[in-house]
């Protein structure tokens, strides 16, 4: 195709190349081309999955350090699909003086993934959690850090808490699936 375009009393000439595909030359899609059949079965016994129904799981959780609640809310879940929630707190520290505010903060991290861990008979959790925070010291700038990582068994309608050094502590509440 060719076209003029004029420019300034000035002919410009653009050349656009358009590919011919012919019928004859068209490939048909090779096997590895075609989106994959995920099997439904469970990975350690090849038996045949479980109702989706049996897949899904809510929660209520509360995570609690230094004397007050750093997060709580809904987590839903799903058979490979766990839940994770990051926080991350950066300001002043109003017990500090006016002179002290320049160096010190109330610096808070929170970091927590609850996933599901499908065994052969039934499902388990696994909670990790971590809150770092800032010393309430307005003389220094000092943080600690504190973790949990462990497997958790709860049934649907029970509540679990697990407690850490420093206060910390996560409530899981195990809910029915809204339907």
């Amino acid at each position: 195709m060719l076209q003029s375009f004029p420019l300034r009393g000035l002919a410009c000439a653009l050349l656009i190349a358009v590919p011919a595909y012919a019928g004859a030359n068209a490939q048909p899609p090779r096997d590895r081309d075609q989106p994959r059949a995920i099997p439904n079965y469970h990975v350690l016994t090849d038996t045949p999955r479980r109702d989706t129904a049996q897949q899904d799981f809510a929660f209520f959780v509360s995570v609690k350090g230094g004397g007050r609640v750093l997060w709580s809310g809904e987590l839903y879940l799903a058979e490979y699909n766990g839940a994770r929630l990051e926080t991350d707190l950066q300001d002043v520290n109003p017990a500090c003086g006016f002179d002290q505010r320049r160096i010190s903060s109330r610096n808070s991290a929170l970091v927590l993934t609850l996933a599901p861990v499908d065994l052969v008979e039934g499902y388990r959790f696994r909670l990790k959690a971590y809150w770092k925070y800032r010393l309430p010291d307005c003389e220094e700038m000092r943080s600690e850090m504190v973790w949990l990582n462990l497997p958790v068994e709860i049934a649907e309608g029970e509540t679990k808490t697990f407690a850490g050094s420093s206060d910390f502590e996560v409530e899981l509440t195990r809910r029915k699936w809204p339907e």
